[in-house]
């Protein structure tokens, strides 16, 4: 039975804990006609249109179409209960969440009946009963695929990022246009912002904003200058804060041959900052306008541009036309070094890395494998690393993102290098073997440092280890990827409680700062580095926040991963990573490892050993320590001492979420 959701200030206790005071997977179907909570079903029209073919809207106004016909949504109230559960299609939304999306922190006596009845009124207006049923302890709504305007957003924006990140802007172009076609207007625009909506839709409009630079971006990567500005004026205008925006303003009227118009572009955006937020352009704008200032021959070429986001910076990438494979050394080509400005903290191991990338006889030269849990920032220490180490690599330094490929094997890893030195696509040997051999002959007689990033297993990346004597390898892995010989391991842990401090006040401002109130911000993102740029990032943007009154609501835990959302940075995505490895793999210590997970969410408990695993899963300790030994490598858990494992605040709130997704309870033994 899920535990009671704890420190929801202002909360009736009764709704709080609604999930906890009844254990509704008890309640029986007892007739076909009601629904878990007594609720009429209103069951698959007899009508031929009813529910056949439904299409749901969030990019504006909430909509719903059924045979491309609009169909009434009745008032603003229900209209906010069908966002809660479009935002989180196929998934159980529990009524707590319903009510807080519809009443906010004051909900009436009858919340949990009203909540009901407008779920009743849904089933009617799907003409589909089988859409949205109940499942304790709440509802799903059935989301098809290609149904719902949010996912057909988000499938094109990735698809357009990743065709942008491996040098394709024509491909990203054409993604990113379809993306932001699916927009009429602001998220769920007809919805009262409550609580619990408001983070996730404003996590929606962010993600317009990143969809809108990198179409940007794609058109001056395609020389498309003149193009650009009329719709880069009009995209500042409704989005003057976005700095970014700004920069493909004026390197666009740059290149069209205005530098008057792009000198005074950034003093639009500069008085504009200093008089909303009390800010100066950040340091990579201004460097765009020191260059222009100068007319810096350079702008004028037509590579990506800088990263300009601290949490993206621009991948490190053999650039100029795929001539095959170089005999001789040529210029280490790196890309934009972006804002490195908030690495902080990691002193120590960015002085380990360096000496390891940098190694010479009589120090073994070796690959390194930087590793940890989710949000840690295991790739921002790897690129930082290796953009410092750059200069000693002449023959090139080059970035392989694993987590862009469409199959992520060794082979796929290997074409991907391969093309990046230089070697075009019907180049590359079809035999994995003979591929190997092709990089070898690649990197014959030049120094080269590769990072792989993002690496699930070893298989990936074990036959490019001593391919290329030549080559430095770096690999970035949430798993301790112990199965590979002749690796040095860099482990990465959360921050120390001075650092996450210091990150903190970096992001949000010196002039915010209420010390408890910081640190308390801090220990409730775990100190985690992904969490605290989140809190950040929306501190510094929402200037009416206090620092009290956002360590308030993130007090909360029900609403504490919706909070950690910002564009696409997301708690709650990196955590799905691992949980979705955990799922897709198969075996005996997989199946106890995913059973417990489901177990101590249910239960909400964040400590565990062998013995009460083996009690909670019914099984033998050897069964339990395989699984927390499964829960450990996928950094669901840490072991903090000799049969004693623990989950830090945030996966522990990612475990009940799941837990009341799945519905389920877990199989074995309840006594703990």
């Amino acid at each position: 039975m899920a535990g009671p959701i704890r420190n929801c200030s202002g909360r009736s206790p009764g709704l709080c804990g609604f999930a906890a005071g009844r254990d509704l997977r008890g309640v029986l179907f007892r007739r076909s006609s009601r629904d878990a909570y007594g609720g009429p079903v209103v069951h698959r029209s007899s009508d031929p249109e009813g529910g056949s073919n439904l299409r749901f809207g969030l990019l504006g106004p909430v909509e719903v179409r059924r045979n491309g016909r609009p169909v009434p949504l009745g008032s603003p109230k229900q209209r906010a209960l069908l966002t809660a559960l479009l935002l989180e299609p196929n998934r159980v939304v529990s009524i707590d969440r319903l009510v807080m999306a519809v009443w906010d922190e004051e909900p009436p006596r009858s919340a949990v009946a009203n909540v009901r009845t407008y779920v009743n009124r849904l089933r009617g207006t799907l003409g589909d009963g089988d859409r949205l049923t109940a499942r304790p302890p709440g509802y799903v709504l059935t989301v098809r695929s290609g149904e719902l305007d949010v996912s057909e957003f988000a499938d094109a924006l990735r698809q357009g990022r990743q065709a942008l990140s491996a040098g394709r802007p024509e491909t990203a172009l054409r993604h990113l246009s379809a993306a932001l076609t699916r927009w009429r207007g602001a998220p769920a625009e007809d919805v009262p912002r409550s609580a619990a909506l408001g983070p996730r839709l404003d996590a929606l409009a962010e993600q317009r904003c990143l969809a809108l630079e990198a179409q940007a971006e794609a058109r001056l990567m395609l020389g498309e200058h003149a193009e650009a500005v009329p719709e880069l004026r009009e995209t500042v205008a409704a989005h003057p804060t976005r700095e970014r925006l700004w920069g493909s303003l004026m390197l666009a009227l740059y290149r069209t041959g205005d530098s008057a118009a792009a000198l005074a572009a950034y003093g639009q955006a500069r008085a504009f900052l200093a008089e909303e937020l009390g800010v100066e352009p950040g340091p990579e704008l201004a460097e765009l306008h020191r260059r222009v200032l100068h007319r810096d021959p350079a702008l004028l070429a037509v590579p990506p541009l800088p990263a300009l986001d601290p949490s993206h910076p621009a991948p490190i990438t053999k650039t100029g036309p795929k001539t095959g494979p170089t005999t001789g050394p040529t210029p280490a080509p790196v890309a934009g070094p972006g804002s490195l400005v908030n690495l902080v903290g990691r002193d120590p191991e960015l002085n380990e890395l360096l000496a390891a990338i940098n190694a010479a006889p009589p120090r073994p030269v070796r690959p390194v494998a930087v590793h940890g849990p989710a949000g840690v920032g295991k790739s921002a220490l790897a690129l930082h690393a290796v953009r410092m180490a750059a200069p000693a690599f002449p023959g090139g330094v080059f970035h392989v993102d694993l987590r862009t490929l469409p199959r992520p094997g060794a082979y796929e890893t290997l074409a991907r290098l391969l093309g990046l030195l230089g070697l075009a696509d019907d180049e590359i040997a079809a035999d994995l073997d003979d591929a190997v051999l092709q990089l070898g002959n690649a990197t014959a007689g030049r120094r080269v440092l590769v990072l792989l990033d993002n690496v699930t297993d070893e298989g990936q990346v074990r036959p490019l280890i001593g391919a290329c004597p030549g080559c430095r390898l770096v690999i970035t892995s949430r798993m301790v990827l112990g199965a590979l010989d002749d690796v040095d391991h860099l482990p990465l842990a959360p921050l120390t409680d001075d650092a996450a401090y210091e990150l903190l006040v970096r992001l949000c401002g010196r002039d915010r700062v209420d010390p408890e109130q910081v640190r308390r911000v801090a220990r409730l993102c775990d100190n985690l580095p992904l969490a605290l740029r989140i809190a950040g990032k929306r501190l510094a943007v929402r200037r009416e926040w206090t620092l009290a009154a956002f360590a308030d609501m993130l007090a909360c835990e029900e609403h504490r991963l919706d909070l950690l959302t910002c564009g696409d940075l997301s708690v709650r995505s990196a955590l799905d990573l691992d949980y979705q490895a955990l799922r897709q793999c198969g075996g005996t210590a997989n199946g106890s490892a995913l059973a417990l997970f489901h177990r101590l969410g249910e239960l909400g408990m964040a400590d565990c050993g062998s013995a009460t695993a083996a009690g909670l899963l019914g099984r033998d300790r050897r069964t339990a320590w395989a699984a927390l030994g499964r829960l450990a490598d996928l950094r669901l858990m840490k072991p903090i001492a000799p049969d004693h494992y623990r989950m830090n605040d945030l996966t522990r709130l990612y475990a009940l979420e799941i837990a009341r997704a799945t519905g389920k309870p877990a199989n074995g033994n309840s006594a703990v």
